[in-house]
């Protein structure tokens, strides 16, 4: 047990988030040790928080599944990252690699050089590019992908995951873009690539996406992932489509599921509202390593390649960063989805 220890804000029972203080640990074979600038809280973070869901080891629980800082320590068998690198990672391996936390060993394969928050970039690339079996591309694109011009509807694309859906597939280079979002993110949607953008609580939506797809939608990611928003996509997708679902999926028509509120991270049989001839993908981002491409290419090389060359536009952020650990993260639990000054770097 490693004798020097560094702050982390962890879940300590279910509805009860502290600062506590855990072993700072040397990093192992394929790993570095992190000095955490920046991580982020999504809605996973407080349904682990304020409802203990998806909490698989005792307490206490780190948080935050981003991170973004400084390696301060390499492991043996590692390349392509030294002591100083500036990365960014998405954790999918226990508390000792989470975000909320001073220092934190992550999977080198997991990181990438230069700084930003990273987990809906990887959702977004793996969604399209994997579980909607659109083809990998090479950026930059020098011929058009076999789909180019099939209508490819982004639902919620007002969502972190969804603007960078968006311009993942602009940028390699489909054409059919059908976004939904409410009206305030229209214009930055379609500077992003989106060829249609719908208002999602029109009355009149569904006839307005038949419209742009030309009456044949053949691919749908669902950014929002409710009981509602799954039936407004089955509504529209063809008989042979493909539906890609961002778990979990909440009751209702909210984006995040409150208290009292069911949630699945499979949906259940009697809530599926797509025929049987529709593939539906229930999306788990935490597993986009179990594709060997992906896993080699994703963080290692395709996102430092297009934030080198300031081609992809990262997420706008609410940054948390005034007051202390405990109330920087808490105060971020109460809002979901931001960003949380970590360290002073």
């Amino acid at each position: 047990m490693s004798s020097q220890t560094h702050l982390a804000f962890a879940s300590t029972a279910v509805g009860i988030t502290s600062v506590i203080q855990v072993p700072t640990l040397s990093p192992g074979p394929s790993e570095v040790l992190v000095k955490v600038a920046f991580s982020a809280v999504i809605p996973l973070d407080m349904y682990m928080a304020d409802y203990g869901q998806m909490i698989n080891s005792e307490y206490p629980v780190v948080l935050g599944f981003n991170v973004s800082g400084v390696v301060e320590a390499v492991g043996s068998d590692v390349d392509g990252l030294q002591t100083g690198d500036k990365v960014c990672a998405l954790t999918t391996a226990g508390s000792k690699g989470k975000g909320l936390q001073e220092r934190a060993i992550i999977q080198s394969c997991t990181c990438a050089k230069l700084q930003t928050i990273p987990d809906n970039f990887i959702t977004a690339f793996y969604t399209l590019f994997d579980c909607l079996g659109l083809a990998p591309p090479t950026f930059p694109i020098s011929v058009p992908p076999p789909h180019a011009e099939t209508p490819i509807l982004v639902y919620g694309a007002g969502a972190t995951s969804g603007q960078f859906a968006v311009q993942l597939l602009a940028l390699a280079g489909y054409k059919r873009v059908i976004a939904t979002a409410s009206p305030r993110h229209h214009s930055y949607l379609k500077s992003l690539g989106a060829t249609h953008v719908i208002d999602y609580s029109a009355d009149d939506m569904p006839e307005k996406i038949l419209l742009a797809a030309g009456k044949n939608l053949r691919f749908a990611m669902d950014c929002i992932t409710t009981e509602s928003t799954l039936k407004s996509i089955s509504s529209v997708v063809s008989s042979d489509g493909v539906a890609a679902m961002l778990l979990p999926v909440t009751a209702g028509s909210k984006y995040t599921a409150g208290k009292d509120e069911q949630m699945w991270m499979e949906l259940p049989a009697d809530m599926n509202p797509f025929p049987d001839s529709v593939k539906l993908v229930g999306v788990k981002a935490i597993l986009y390593q179990q594709n060997e491409y992906l896993r080699d290419n994703l963080m290692p090389k395709i996102l430092p390649r297009l934030l080198e060359g300031a081609t992809i536009q990262p997420n706008r952020v609410h940054l948390f960063d005034q007051g202390s650990l405990q109330d920087r993260c808490q105060e971020a639990l109460n809002v979901k989805k931001v960003v949380v000054k970590v360290a002073s770097m």
